[in-house]
């Protein structure tokens, strides 16, 4: 193993021209391996590394996520992206310097609700910005999905059938969840297609001085519905998403459908909400709340217009 750390840590030395000085694997991710490099010329970096041995797959590889890391750098959006500063096909991995700032799901506890807001403000921007940007054309060339589907993730429509049938799943769940089937059904008139992160929340997102210093991560990038974009929002912040939400209507233009975003939500969720009642104990009690928030959001879209 140091063996293999070793001969990683020369071919990151020759790609970026620096003696390595401090090299520590932050992380150790499903697909990829992260890890934190400083050099004798003072630059900071972060390198992501495809594991050998991953334990699933996202929709792009490390070589179309520095593609589209890069093309983001390039547009000069108002929230930090990446910059990358190298790509190795073999074996497969990109470095970009160093975003300072501790993830969003850190510092939340810590902020005001003016700066609370000011965040959601701009995370709504952010989405209508590289919706406006970055267009089908340039997620082509990146080699990213293009994904034209109107419904949810099939392996997401795939548990929800599977839980609604199962006697074990409290009925009130299965209620709920068949409640927003039939909401997204109705709504599949109403999407907006465009070049989305796919994977935007709170550990994806970097804060520093109570402001974005950066968002990270993009592979599951793709070219499809935005209402996948404000899952998490709407899961781990029910209270804040709205103004998510009316901040990226405000910048992009487009009116979205609550009933879609909420509907999309709770089926994209459903499983991890079943899996946590079925653990008990205090993730239990997740669940529960996690099903009594979801009412009450379902209940709220059912009167909007949109």
């Amino acid at each position: 193993m140091q063996t293999n750390q070793n001969k990683l840590k020369l071919k990151i030395e020759e790609l970026l021209g620096e003696k390595i000085t401090q090299f520590v694997l932050q992380g150790k991710g499903a697909c990829n391996n992260a890890y934190s490099v400083e050099t004798n010329q003072g630059g900071q970096y972060i390198v992501k590394q495809a594991r050998d041995d991953k334990e699933l797959h996202e929709q792009n590889n490390l070589i179309v996520e520095a593609k589209v890391a890069q093309t983001l750098f390039g547009l000069n959006l108002a929230a930090p992206t990446p910059r990358v500063v190298f790509v190795s096909e073999n074996p497969e991995m990109y470095g970009y310097e160093y975003l300072p700032g501790n993830l969003m799901i850190e510092e939340w506890a810590s902020l005001s609700e003016d700066e609370r807001i000011c965040i959601c403000t701009a995370l709504g921007y952010f989405h209508a910005e590289i919706g406006q940007k970055f267009t089908e054309e340039m997620a082509q060339a990146c080699g990213v999905q293009i994904n034209a589907s109107r419904d949810i993730h099939p392996e997401s429509i795939a548990e929800y059938e599977r839980l609604i049938v199962r006697e074990d799943v409290p009925e009130q769940y299965k209620t709920l969840a068949k409640e927003a089937r039939a909401m997204l059904d109705t709504t599949m008139e109403r999407v907006v297609f465009q070049f989305v992160h796919n994977d935007s929340h709170h550990e994806n997102i970097i804060i520093k001085d109570k402001m974005i210093s950066g968002i990270i991560d993009f592979g599951d990038a793709e070219y499809g519905e935005i209402a996948k974009e404000f899952s998490r929002y709407i899961r781990d912040y029910p209270d804040y998403f709205p103004y998510i939400v009316s901040a990226y209507e405000k910048k992009s233009g487009n009116k979205l459908c609550y009933k879609r975003l909420v509907s999309n939500a709770l089926l994209s969720g459903f499983v991890d909400i079943v899996e946590n009642y079925e653990k008990g104990g205090e993730n239990r009690v997740k669940a529960e709340k996690a099903i009594t928030t979801y009412r009450r959001l379902m209940d709220e879209a059912a009167i909007r217009v949109f």
